[in-house]
């Protein structure tokens, strides 16, 4: 353990979990202690890592705190869910929940799981009238299930832990606590620990009360606490950290889902979204939803922060997500409604979207973070499966309110009305310079690579002077460094900056940075291809880079008489693996671009919207690319192809091997190095930055072939 804990001198126990941190590449264990609070209580938190400064979040809160002698002080006198971070990273954070104790009494069949008592399996309720109590300390290794029951209850401070179930274990051991048709529902105090699915599922049931859970999750699909075709439930002051969504309404044939509340609670999402209404939603209606002082402190990745995501056939109406703060999200999408087909959509025809407010929503960012927050997006699905009457009203961006779409950084598409944008504090509007990345000179070969000069315009249309620090950036990762500058635009005014870039084949996407958040989002695309002639010696290197700016490989490529020629010019013997495929017409909806960094809400996805590239909605991670939304590119046919190669060794792969037309000018490829410093991490060490390149071909660069004189 890293932290030692001590309220008013007694040492407290100190727990851990497991989490899946950004850049995924292994779980990490975070602590956390929980005591009782009955007056103010003095905490003293010590660590092996030596404290320089520190954070408790969320800043709603309002805890003071002092650092002396290497020591963090502070008080509680309620109740609270805090994350204490040190030394400005949310990496090795100590969680503290501080609760008030409450009685309740056993009913007529009452199952106590009791301190230190570890207990396996699954936990049937059957009977109604039940009370399970799983006492601070206790563990039940398995799952709670609920069926055709009423008045029951689930407390107590022990936990509900699936560590011991694998993935393949998922027919009997998926969901932690999943309480189905059941009525007149309490679930208290209980830790939910390391779900082989979604936490809790809270499915075809009536008047529902979840309170004071801390759910720890760091699987896939470790949701938090899903709503599923449900009346009258209340869910509060909850803490999630999860891999998954935090807060999700879903319906899923069994009634309605309305009257639904979340609200007093701290979310921290490391991957997925924090407030979802959606997908699945196979009811008739779906109506009269609120989530209400609610505290975002991370969510890492880029995702929506507030989301409705339609496609099956119910009426939703009347969803309101007010009082929400938001701290760490670099990159996110504050809202994102959308009408859309997906995997998940089972009936045969859509419903539409009525109704919606955002209201008193204060986005907090952090000092050290300058990835702009990505354009928040509303889209119908057609003239009759449509979007009606979103308000958005008090949005506080870095201390300022938004008064029009563009301010808040939302993008209208087609099939919606009734957008309104409000504030009571008319003085203090939001500015946003508006801003263009254009080619100032277009890129040109240069001995296998490409020069050429970008430029980016800033104009700044308010009545104020407009000053700060920016970055001019580049996806895929390490391609070219960030250049920083530095702006100062009077009202009315433009200023422009150029920057010479050198680049190798394959796709890029120049954005910008900004930690003011007072730069309008926008980004330019562009595809270099890769000109091979026939003499593989005169062939340039390629410099293999990833995001974590590992170098250690590269190849010269060549084409000669229906041959493809691959050198290694590694130092060391390399094991590849070549994917190769024809290219064929893009379609509407197609990906086009999502290196490493889209995974980490560093850069967006792009895909084909009309005859222009656009933001993707909802898009963060190769699954939902290639298996969600269904429109990952559509090659005919990925040839993969092993070869290994020593230093100064070449292969020749004829084109009928490689699925490749025999007179073709281009085809696209993709080439991954199986190295040993790349062999612990999440995604490949490839050429052109595919994450999956076995299942999508958006990334393989095009390899045009020089006609020889």
């Amino acid at each position: 353990m890293n932290y030692k804990v001590l309220k008013n001198g007694e040492l407290l126990r100190v727990h851990s979990c497991k989490v899946y941190p950004k850049p995924y590449n292994s779980t990490e264990h975070m602590e956390y202690v929980m005591f009782n609070v009955d007056d103010r209580e003095e905490i003293v938190i010590e660590s092996e890592t030596e404290i320089k400064s520190a954070v408790i979040r969320p800043l709603s809160a309002g805890i003071s705190f002092e650092i002396s002698f290497g020591k963090i002080i502070l008080s509680v006198d309620r109740p609270v869910k805090l994350s204490v971070e040190i030394n400005g990273s949310s990496n090795n954070n100590l969680m503290i929940f501080a609760y008030k104790e409450e009685f309740i009494g056993p009913t007529h069949n009452y199952i106590k799981i009791t301190q230190d008592e570890y207990k396996t399996g699954t936990l049937l309720i059957e009977k109604d009238n039940t009370t399970v109590y799983i006492e601070e300390g206790a563990t039940l290794y398995g799952n709670i299930i609920a069926k055709n029951c009423n008045n029951i209850t689930i407390c107590g401070r022990g936990r509900v832990c699936m560590e011991r179930y694998t993935y393949e274990m998922r027919k009997n051991f998926a969901r932690s606590i999943d309480i189905i048709n059941c009525k007149n529902v309490t679930i208290k105090g209980i830790i939910i620990d390391d779900s082989n699915d979604w936490s809790m599922r809270i499915t075809g049931c009536d008047d529902v009360n979840i309170s004071d859970v801390k759910i720890f999750g760091c699987r896939g699909n470790s949701d938090g606490i899903d709503i599923c075709g449900s009346r009258n439930v209340t869910v509060s002051d909850i803490f999630t950290r999860v891999w998954d969504d935090s807060f999700v309404v879903k319906a899923l044939d069994t009634g309605n889902c309305e009257n639904i509340i979340f609200k007093n609670s701290v979310l921290w999402n490391d991957f997925a979204r924090p407030m979802e209404v959606g997908v699945e939603l196979r009811a008739d209606k779906v109506r009269n939803i609120k989530f209400e002082n609610i505290d975002i402190i991370h969510s890492d990745t880029g995702y929506p922060l507030m989301g409705i995501h339609h496609g099956d056939h119910a009426e939703v109406s009347d969803i309101v997500f007010d009082n929400i703060r938001i701290e760490d999200t670099p990159g996110a999408q504050l809202f994102d409604i959308r009408i859309a087909d997906s995997v998940w959509n089972r009936d045969n025809k859509m419903g539409d979207i009525r109704n919606i407010t955002f209201s008193n929503i204060k986005y907090l960012g952090t000092d050290n973070n300058d990835i702009l927050l990505s354009n928040s997006r509303i889209e119908g699905f057609s003239e009759k499966h449509n979007i009606r009457n979103v308000n958005f009203h008090n949005i506080n961006i870095n201390g300022k309110y938004a008064l029009t779409p563009k301010e808040l950084g939302l993008n209208v598409y087609e099939f919606v009305d009734g957008i309104s944008v409000t504030a009571d504090n008319l003085k203090n509007e939001r500015t946003v310079l508006e801003s263009e990345i254009v080619m100032q000179d277009d890129f040109k070969p240069d001995n296998g690579f490409y020069k050429g000069t970008v430029k980016v315009i800033l104009h700044n249309k308010s009545d104020v002077a407009m000053n700060g620090m920016a970055a001019f950036a580049i996806s895929p990762k390490n391609t070219e460094k960030e250049q920083s500058f530095e702006y100062n635009i009077n009202p009315n005014e433009s200023q422009s900056y150029e920057f010479n870039l050198k680049l190798q084949a394959g796709k890029y996407v120049f954005y910008l940075k900004n930690n003011k958040n007072e730069i309008e989002n926008t980004f330019l695309y562009l595809e270099l291809p890769m000109i091979v002639s026939g003499n593989i010696n005169d062939c340039p290197k390629y410099q293999f880079v990833n995001y974590y700016n590992t170098k250690c490989a590269e190849v010269r490529i060549a084409v000669k008489d229906s041959e493809l020629i691959i050198m290694n010019d590694s130092e060391k013997t390399t094991e590849f693996l070549l994917y190769t495929a024809m290219p064929v017409p893009s379609a509407e909806g197609e990906v086009m671009f999502s290196a490493e960094e889209t995974d980490f809400g560093e850069i967006y996805a792009l895909l084909k919207k009309g005859n222009e590239l656009v933001p993707a909605p909802q898009l963060r991670c190769p699954a939902e690319i290639t298996y969600v939304f269904k429109n990952e590119p559509k090659v005919k046919e990925i040839v993969k192809t092993p070869f290994k190669l020593k230093n100064g060794e070449t292969v020749k792969l004829t084109f009928e091997k490689l699925g490749i037309s025999k007179n073709t000018d281009s085809f696209l490829m993709e080439l991954e190095a199986k190295v040993e410093e790349t062999s612990m991490l999440r995604y490949p060490y490839t050429l052109f930055h595919s994450t999956m390149p076995d299942k999508t071909a958006h990334m393989y660069g095009k390899i045009r072939i020089k006609e020889e004189k």
